[in-house]
């Protein structure tokens, strides 16, 4: 080999060996499974900030104080189950409220990043920007399931939460709340996407959120509430999602129940992530 070509050799191996160390040879060198790990690992590190984990395990807490000790009274209303205490039944219900509303940061979450010019960033490199999306809504589905197991922990310690279904159904009902979070998350990924303006979104989050938990069969049987009200609690997806939940913890759950939740979750998110990764794409 001469001189030249041994240089010439050389020469390629620096490049190849540059080629290697460069990030965007990384990142388009990889599949849409790595890319959304490590981008999920990206969104969940401010989750782990000691501040952070407080708060967030003091949440779920608040609200068990707030409605399993404030609301206990409403065990005896007319049409409360007899066969399960008001917790049983309660815990779940706020099992899906803590879901959802952990799904609901998702879309701010992604504003963020966009106000921070990150998604600027993203979109310089050769990723699948579908990653993205994904990665922020199993980010914030890694929150909410923290707070699942710090509701199911804290119901058990301090209230007595001990249903009928065992442990195995606690551990369902917290996947099954996770599921509906995971993909309630996508509506709010899809109005951040579409919307790009976190002001706006906080409102619209506001006023879909407490419509949707509270005006449903979460603390007392449509039954006892007015007309009006009773209609929208019947018609409330929330209202099936906790009746899901509740059948899972009294180890009561039907096949056809089970797979009416999952096929409606997943066809919430069909619809959702592909208009929302159209609209990412033009970000």
């Amino acid at each position: 080999m001469t001189v030249i070509e041994a240089e010439a050799e050389a020469g390629r191996r620096r490049t190849a060996s540059d080629r290697e160390g460069h990030p965007s040879e990384q990142w388009g060198s990889s599949g849409l499974f790595s890319q959304t790990a490590a981008l999920t690992g990206r969104s969940i590190r401010p989750y782990l900030q000691v501040g952070v984990l407080v708060v967030t395990f003091v949440e779920p807490l608040v609200m068990l104080l707030m409605f399993a000790g404030v609301l206990k009274v409403l065990g005896d209303a007319p049409g409360m189950p007899t066969d399960m205490a008001y917790i049983d039944n309660l815990a779940p219900a706020i099992m899906i409220i803590t879901a959802v509303a952990a799904g609901a940061q998702a879309g701010n979450g992604l504003i963020n990043d966009l106000r921070n010019d990150v998604i600027t960033r993203f979109h310089t490199l050769p990723i699948n920007r579908f990653s993205v999306l994904l990665a922020r809504s199993f980010a914030d589905g890694a929150r909410a399931l923290y707070q699942l197991i710090a509701v199911a922990v804290l119901a058990a310690l301090f209230f007595g939460f001990a249903p009928p279904g065992g442990f195995l159904g606690v551990v369902g009902t917290v996947l099954m709340s996770l599921l509906v979070g995971w993909s309630m998350s996508w509506i709010f990924i899809m109005m951040a996407a579409v919307l790009r303006n976190g002001d706006v979104l906080r409102m619209i989050t506001t006023l879909m959120t407490f419509p949707l938990l509270f005006a449903s069969n979460a603390f007392v049987p449509p039954e006892s509430m007015p007309t009006w009200l009773r209609v929208i609690a019947q018609a409330n997806p929330i209202s099936y999602a906790n009746d899901a939940t509740r059948s899972m913890v009294a180890g009561q759950i039907t096949l056809a129940e089970l797979l009416a939740t999952v096929v409606a979750c997943l066809a919430l998110v069909c619809v959702c992530a592909p208009i929302s990764k159209r609209s990412f794409r033009v970000m």
